[in-house]
């Protein structure tokens, strides 16, 4: 059974997002995901409120996965099934290695982009533990180029592949997302899915006007 999961999605925790716990639940019912992982900025709050909102609410979706991008020192990495915060500054072998010992899985968050913090890509990631790349990245510019400078190095490499909006704003949310196969409905199954490479990532870049609606935060 494939879910629809957007696995980079940050909310007003992260502090340059506009995005409620609420609204976030509200839209990603709205585009048809099954899953979202929270994945705010060197934070694991917003993923906790979010877990209790959905339990609090005895809803089965969208599951919330919960998640941190975490700022190290050569770039922005994702762990995905995390519930306790991981240091930013760290090294990225010692981030990895903390997301490992925290249950979760580590992606490099948009490692081929110009203006972001990725790790970059280079056969030398290929000793820091990653368990995927993230090949599509919503916000990712310009899109179709950097998409398939990721695609090209995951494959060649055979390495598990995932896509995730990096939503900022509402609109953002489920712009791109993973195609992940599982058998059984929950996050543990997810993960390790994604682990062995059990996903196809599909999406979009952010439209021109939705890029200026999140430079100038407008509501």
């Amino acid at each position: 059974m494939p879910l629809k999961i957007d696995l980079h999605v940050h909310t007003c925790y992260s502090g340059d997002s506009l995005i409620t716990p609420s609204e976030l639940i509200a839209e990603a019912v709205r585009k048809g995901l099954d899953g979202i992982s929270i994945t705010d900025h060197d934070t694991v709050a917003g993923a906790l409120k979010m877990i209790r909102m959905v339990r609090d609410g005895n809803c089965g979706r969208p599951i919330i996965i919960p998640g941190i991008e975490v700022s190290t020192r050569s770039g922005h990495i994702l762990g995905i099934n995390v519930l306790e915060p991981i240091p930013r500054g760290l090294s990225v072998e010692e981030t990895v290695e903390r997301i490992h010992d925290a249950g979760g899985i580590a992606i490099a968050a948009h490692p081929q982009t110009f203006f972001k913090d990725g790790v970059g890509l280079s056969p030398k990631i290929l000793r820091f533990g990653l368990d995927a790349i993230e090949v599509i990245n919503s916000s990712l510019f310009p899109f179709y180029p950097l998409t398939r400078i990721g695609r090209r190095f995951a494959e060649h490499y055979n390495i598990p592949q995932t896509a995730g909006s990096d939503a900022h704003i509402v609109e953002a949310i489920g712009l791109s997302y993973t195609l992940v196969k599982i058998d059984d409905l929950n996050a543990d199954s997810i993960i390790e899915a994604i682990r062995r490479g059990l996903t196809t990532p599909f999406g979009r870049g952010i439209p021109i006007q939705l890029r200026i609606k999140k430079a100038l935060k407008i509501k």
